[in-house]
């Protein structure tokens, strides 16, 4: 009897005990889940950073210009509201130097024995070109066969016919043959400008009209003089970073943003030669506003969160680059950065998100949190891309990148306020903070993991290009489905069209992005190849004139 009495005593403890766990278990999850319901994102507060973020009095917050530096003070103004701290220095804005442009001085000179040729009429030195003064025989190669030649070649002017859309893929390839000098002709007439936002190359390159390039092949000697200085024009602008709790140790996430775009347009703009505002309302206004709304919400997180917005993205991620590197130096690079690109678009449901492979458990994760959203979620594991959070992966920080996908608007003067889905928005920042609340209030610290880089050739490698850009969302293994179609491309003339799936090109097979570009690295100027596709489920064959 007594040990009935003490197996019963002892098998109510274990009950109050289980059921105490259990009840603690409720609370944390009921706590979890109640704070995403409070702690909603606020659609008005959205609609305001982005109108204004995006409007037309910012001139489409081109990197180092007067507009883009009021982006970065409203950012910074909006972070410090929300009771943040600069996480450098007195100031949450950040100034860092770039390449503005490159612009041709104006003193250059092209001459031989028999002739000198005047500048903007038979040549054009192009804002490339590195800055020399040479004296060299002229040889004449073909682009589509860029091979060494021994030392026949080396130290020659390489004069080589190119279409102006083609001349950046050919330059470093001719630098690498030894040329010290490329003129490229394509004409009776000259389209080189006098500044633009590219990079420099290794040698001179220089313009000249078709006519010109017969006059200095002639003749065994050939000798070619070029005078060339191209100035390199520094700009300034700014990441803008802030921090929740200030002293108390490392970064546990950074959550951030690009908020530059494209100014007028330009070499990034999917409309050629068309001046007009690109408000970038999706790209990447949008972005920033979901990055503010998250900092108001994590405000009172436990743990130290920073926020961030980057500029000069547009221009090779140099904001974030250099944020990382800061940080790295420092020692106050974060445990999970999270990194928000067009998101404003959000159409079905569908999410993509990036870099669940970054770190263990991050896709069950997501689709925990996610299980009260009830998004459509494509995953990627790798924590690679042409976005800001490639940046902390390369220093070895987990990463997860949310983009609601492109869009025919990309890189156009139609990203406008207008076609954002502000319900969207504001369901996607409510779903960031609570998936970094729950993150943070488990005590769960991310850990790297290697992934692999996906394999694709370089964008030197490419002899021409088509005007597409892909679908992002797409992973179905049956192909690459086109995001957008740029006009007057070779894609757009052949009759592409957003949506079309292509299985099949030049006799390859397409079964996703990576499979298109090693595809698209094989092409050469000149070509005509065959297009198979699906297009609302017909196949169908298509000839692009390359």
């Amino acid at each position: 009897m007594r040990d009935k009495k003490i197996n019963i005593f002892i098998n109510r403890k274990h009950n109050r005990m289980k059921s105490k766990h259990i009840l603690l278990l409720i609370l944390l999850f009921s706590s979890i889940f109640l704070r995403a319901q409070f702690n909603k994102s606020d659609i008005q507060r959205l609609k305001t950073d982005l109108t204004f973020l995006a409007s037309d009095s910012l001139k489409g917050r081109y990197p180092g210009t007067f507009e883009d530096s009021v982006a970065a003070v409203y950012i910074s103004n909006e972070f410090t509201k929300a009771g943040y701290l600069p996480l450098i220095g007195d100031s949450p804005m950040i100034p860092f130097e770039f390449t503005l442009h490159r612009e041709v001085a104006k003193d250059v000179s092209l001459w031989n024995k028999n002739k000198i040729f005047e500048k903007n009429i038979h040549f054009a030195v192009h804002p490339s070109s590195s800055t020399a003064n040479i004296s060299a025989r002229v040889v004449k190669i073909d682009r589509r066969d860029l091979k060494s030649d021994g030392n026949s070649i080396k130290g020659a002017i390489g004069v080589v016919e190119c279409p102006d859309d083609s001349l950046m893929f050919i330059i470093t390839p001719m630098a690498e043959l030894g040329l010290s000098a490329i003129i490229f002709y394509n004409g009776d007439s000259l389209n080189t400008p006098s500044t633009a936002r590219v990079n420099g190359a290794m040698i001179p390159v220089i313009q000249v009209t078709s006519p010109v390039a017969e006059e200095i092949l002639k003749g065994s000697d050939n000798l070619l003089n070029i005078v060339a200085e191209v100035n390199v024009i520094k700009g300034k602008t700014y990441n803008v970073a802030a921090v929740n709790l200030k002293g108390n140790g490392k970064p546990f996430v950074l959550v951030g943003a690009h908020y530059d775009h494209l100014g007028f347009g330009g070499s990034g703009s999917m409309v050629r030669g068309v001046t007009q505002i690109h408000n970038g309302a999706d790209d990447n206004a949008s972005g920033v506003a979901a990055v503010l709304e998250s900092a108001r919400l994590l405000k009172n997180n436990s743990r130290v969160v920073v926020v961030s917005a980057f500029g000069a993205e547009e221009r090779g991620l140099i904001g974030s680059r250099i944020l990382a590197d800061t940080l790295s130096a420092l020692g106050l690079l974060p445990n999970l950065m999270v990194n928000m690109d067009m998101v404003g678009r959000l159409n079905d449901e569908k999410l993509q998100i990036g870099g669940v492979g970054t770190f263990k458990g991050a896709d069950s994760i997501v689709r925990h949190i996610n299980t009260n959203y009830n998004f459509s979620i494509t995953t990627t594991a790798d924590g690679y891309g042409a976005s800001d959070h490639a940046s902390f992966y390369r220093k070895e920080v987990p990463v997860l990148y949310l983009t609601t996908g492109v869009h025919r608007e990309y890189h156009t003067p139609d990203d406008d306020v207008d076609l954002i889905n502000f319900d969207g928005l504001s369901k996607i920042s409510t779903f960031v903070s609570h998936l970094i609340t729950n993150i943070s209030d488990s005590g769960f610290k991310p850990n790297y993991l290697k992934t692999e880089a996906p394999t694709s050739p370089g964008r030197q490698s490419f002899k021409v290009t088509l005007g597409l850009i892909p679908d992002f969302t797409y992973e179905k293994g049956d192909g690459f489905r086109i995001g957008v179609v740029t006009e007057g491309r070779a894609a757009s003339r052949g009759g592409l069209k957003e949506g079309d799936i292509i299985t099949m090109m030049k006799g390859k097979k397409i079964g996703n992005i990576y499979d298109y570009m090693a595809a698209l690295g094989d092409l050469n100027p000149g070509e005509s190849i065959v297009v198979e596709l699906l297009r609302d489920g017909q196949k169908i064959s298509l000839t692009l004139n390359l």
